[in-house]
């Protein structure tokens, strides 16, 4: 059996193809679910307001972008806004994306 080490824990973990160990996945299941409400409910949301009600840390927001999970808003007065491919603003062409 293989090992691999979870990207978010560190801990090690049976190699599933996955980045993460089962307990991680489990607990960003639960995080990303409850960001897509809160987003679903405000599109274009601020990522440390997001985080402040949720409790979800930034760097776990962050985290979603960089994985291109949710998209922020990276210039002009919409930056730092957050978004799902959905709840995109109807001129998201004519705007920068930080993971675009």
């Amino acid at each position: 059996m293989s090992y691999d080490i979870c990207s978010i824990c560190g801990r090690f973990y049976a190699k599933d193809g996955q980045s993460y160990c089962g307990e991680c996945r489990d607990k960003d299941k639960k995080e990303f679910n409850k960001l897509r409400t809160l987003v679903k409910q405000r599109p274009g949301i601020l990522a440390f307001e997001a985080s402040n009600q949720t409790g979800i840390p930034i760097n776990t927001i962050m985290r979603y972008v960089k994985e291109r999970r949710i998209y922020i808003a990276g210039d002009g007065k919409d930056s730092g806004k957050i978004y799902f491919r959905d709840t995109l603003p109807e001129d998201s062409r004519k705007r920068r994306w930080t993971n675009d």
